[in-house]
């Protein structure tokens, strides 16, 4: 596992030199993962000969950046707390540390979901509307996640951590089960809200503070595992009588996101959530989504176009170890992943950003050799797996990783998106695929694609991304800036770029 230099040591050490652009690349073909590049330099001129040209104006701006992460779920922790302590030390390096990938976001699953090895809650008593019996210590969580949880925080104390919920306690429910979804009984709606506010307390009496909550995970998907049904009306009514006053009252700071499920119903989810006649809009901050129904990235530049004050947060993506899969041994998975579902990952997160998203969030942080554990067998992959079966346990970092980090690194929470297009020169463009008609999780490889931010320090920061077989070569312009960038993308490669402005 390599690590890299701390990107303000980089960018110190050019500080005094003649204008340069620093990158760094990752590409299939070579042992380049998230490695820095010998700077290069814009020039006066530039032939036409590129294949392409990306066009940035760093004074037409939009939404800020979150944050970028993952989730630390109840079946990564399990994984983590049987890693030897340098194992765990080079995880919490490789995700939260300055010579990481520096996440700033993460989500946490509140009680149990698919990704824990059992079902479970802080309260099983039948009828307890004042929650006397909520278990304020949370023993559960002290002994399996809050080791990974703790470590995280320390490794960046401002790390914006989410949770959600999967189902309330089945006693809440109609169905009186956890599993196979169900409905919230409206005689448990308070008794619910309050909930979600005593389990914020009883992770801020552990260390670790909130910074959102998500109103459910998936209330769409009556899902085998821990699931409840909600409509978008629903939705909107529990938050405007219930949970909106209770955290509004007990945990002003906390933010609240609706949805959190797929993208093709989002608008209609944010219509319902935030139009001027909602009776939730002034508790909502902002709308949560997941990747499974494809692509549908002008669905979510619908709702920013719509509602550019609310934040619009991708809070799940993942692949189920059956998607997209490659003829590799299980051997090789596990050591090398499937390169196709990072630059799955660079697509989804690309698309989402151009159409006006504050940040991505992966699914579970780390799992073992089998994808879980998960109670109920729904296996996935992740950027980190750890083979905890042999003697010699041992950590891989797999292609969605390096991706997902040459966004995390460099764009961290504040920074702020550019315009720019990328041209086809020479010929039409290809079709962008940016309906859900385009399957989650597959690249258009014609293209090449890019976003453009200014982050934190001023700097333009360019991330192109190639998915195609072929190199691509590009010329980059910035307006009001003398000169032009050239360079290539070699074959199933991304880049990102630093300029000094």
């Amino acid at each position: 596992m390599k690590f890299l230099l701390p990107l303000s040591l980089i960018l110190s050490a050019h500080a005094s030199s003649e204008p340069s652009v620093l990158y760094w690349s990752t590409c299939e073909h070579t042992d380049d993962r998230l490695t820095p590049q010998a700077p290069i330099s814009f020039i006066p001129s530039l032939s036409s000969a590129a294949a392409f040209t990306i066009k940035v104006d760093p004074s037409a701006t939009s939404q800020k950046i979150e944050g970028f992460g993952g989730a630390l779920t109840q079946s990564s922790a399990s994984v983590y707390n049987q890693l030897p302590e340098e194992l765990q030390a080079q995880l919490i390096e490789a995700y939260y540390g300055e010579s990481g990938i520096k996440f700033s976001t993460g989500r946490l699953p509140i009680h149990s979901c698919d990704f824990s090895p059992e079902t479970y809650t802080f309260d099983e008593t039948e009828g307890d509307t004042e929650l006397k019996d909520f278990d304020t210590d949370i023993v559960y969580d002290q002994k399996l996640s809050l080791p990974l949880i703790q470590a995280a925080v320390n490794a960046n104390p401002s790390l914006k951590l989410f949770g959600s919920p999967w189902s309330p306690p089945a006693w809440m429910k109609d169905t009186k089960n956890m599993l196979g979804g169900g409905a919230l009984l409206p005689e448990y709606a308070r008794t619910w809200a309050e909930y979600f506010s005593k389990w914020i307390t009883a992770y801020k009496s552990q260390g670790v503070d909130v910074w959102g909550v998500t109103v459910q995970n998936e209330p769409e998907n009556a899902a085998s595992w821990e699931s409840c049904i909600y409509t978008a009306e629903e939705t909107r009514d529990f938050v405007a009588d219930h949970l909106g006053p209770v955290l509004n009252n007990d945990h002003p700071e906390v933010k609240i996101f609706g949805f959190d499920h797929n993208k093709d119903h989002v608008k209609a989810w944010a219509d319902t959530l935030f139009s001027s006649n909602s009776t939730s809009k002034d508790y909502v901050d902002g709308i949560a989504f997941h990747w499974y129904s494809g692509a549908c990235f002008d669905n979510v530049q619908s709702v920013y176009d719509s509602y550019p004050d609310k934040t619009l947060l991708p809070s799940e993506a993942c692949y189920e170890l059956t998607v997209l899969d490659d003829d590799a041994t299980p051997e090789e998975w596990l050591v090398s992943g499937t390169w196709s579902k990072g630059e799955g990952y660079g697509y989804d997160i690309i698309g989402d950003l151009n159409a006006g998203a504050s940040g991505w969030t992966d699914w579970n942080i780390l799992l073992d050799q089998e994808g879980g554990p998960n109670h109920v067998g729904n296996f996935c992959d992740a950027g980190a797996i750890a083979d905890i079966a042999s003697d010699e346990k041992a950590l891989y970092l797999h292609p969605q990783y390096y991706y997902l980090g040459h966004f995390s690194k460099f764009l961290q929470p504040g920074s702020v998106r550019v315009e720019s297009e990328v041209v086809k020169n020479g010929g039409d463009d290809d079709d962008n695929f940016e309906s859900c008609s385009w399957p989650y999780g597959k690249c258009d490889e014609s293209l090449l694609h890019a976003t453009t931010f200014q982050d934190v320090d001023g700097n333009v920061v360019v991330v192109a991304m190639n998915c195609g077989a072929d190199d691509k070569d590009f010329q980059l312009e910035i307006k009001e800036v003398d000169g032009a960038l050239a360079n290539t993308v070699p074959a199933n490669s991304i880049q990102t770029y630093v300029i000094s402005v």
